[in-house]
């Protein structure tokens, strides 16, 4: 019989991290998991890291043939996975030993039509190796799709996702022109959320990292800023042009402050 969950960790160059993510899956007090790592044509010694686990019967490797973009790694890991969930797992932060164990709880009671869970998430400052000055973001329930629009704040996570949600409403989206490297998160359960549920976990079930390597310059933050934009348009356009959005930028981010009711006239 199959696990319930694979463990999929995404990564490309992050060899300075990845053994912490590997070894939080395995350390798992539930043991119902696959994980896949997912190499997306890495240039760092991330394949010598990672072969010291590779003799576990339910860890596998992949690498991509180039480097190919966050979403289409994860489109590759969707064809790949056989278990009914997928839980992602960036390759530079680590799960709570419990994070399974409560996912699976969770899941029992859920309805079939839930397609996304995610909880609370730990941030950590990472420097020369140090871990410090954590965090604790508290995410929260979102009661309709255009709250999840609006939302701007840490993204949610981790990502537990209901793979025939993920199969029926296509994957992650590939078709703009950065190929989906950007906003893959935000954009999937974009897709998820105008047809299923998704359900928020009032507990601590990740550890994310901010680093150096994560910063981002003036010419990403352009790029960011037109794909939200265009991505704001096409949701509002396609659940019906009912609201009109009033944006707004938060750190540099396009974000949408508020969104106004269209009134529509009377004939």
């Amino acid at each position: 019989m199959n696990p319930t969950f694979t463990v999929v960790i995404p990564t490309y160059n992050r060899a300075k991290f990845i053994r912490k993510a590997i070894r939080s899956v395995i350390r798992q007090s539930c043991k119902d998991w696959k994980l896949l790592i997912m190499d997306d044509a890495s240039t760092d010694k991330t394949r010598q890291k990672v072969d010291k686990y590779l003799f576990h019967p339910n860890i596998s490797y992949y690498r991509m043939e180039k480097n190919s973009g966050i979403s289409k790694v994860m489109n590759q890991a969707l064809a790949m996975v056989d278990t009914p969930y997928l839980v992602q797992l960036d390759s530079d932060d680590w799960l709570p030993r419990k994070t399974l164990k409560v996912l699976k709880r969770y899941i029992r009671k859920s309805k079939p039509s839930t397609a996304l869970y995610y909880g609370n998430v730990k941030i950590w400052r990472v420097r020369r190796g140090r871990y410090y000055n954590p965090f604790l973001v508290k995410h929260k329930h979102f009661r309709n799709k255009y709250q999840f629009l609006k939302y701007n704040r840490w993204m949610v996570a981790p990502r537990c996702y209901r793979v025939a949600a993920l199969r029926e409403v296509g994957g992650w989206d590939t078709s703009d022109k950065y190929e989906g490297r950007i906003m893959e998160d935000r954009r999937i359960i974009l897709r998820l959320i105008e047809k299923y549920r998704v359900r928020f976990i009032n507990k601590k079930l990740y550890n994310r990292t901010k680093h150096r390597g994560q910063l981002t310059d003036g010419k990403m933050k352009r790029r960011r800023n037109h794909l939200r934009r265009k991505t704001f348009k096409y949701y509002l356009k396609r659940w019906g042009n009912r609201f009109k959005p009033v944006y707004g930028y938060k750190n540099g981010y396009l974000v949408i402050k508020r969104l106004r009711k269209v009134r529509r006239r009377r004939r």
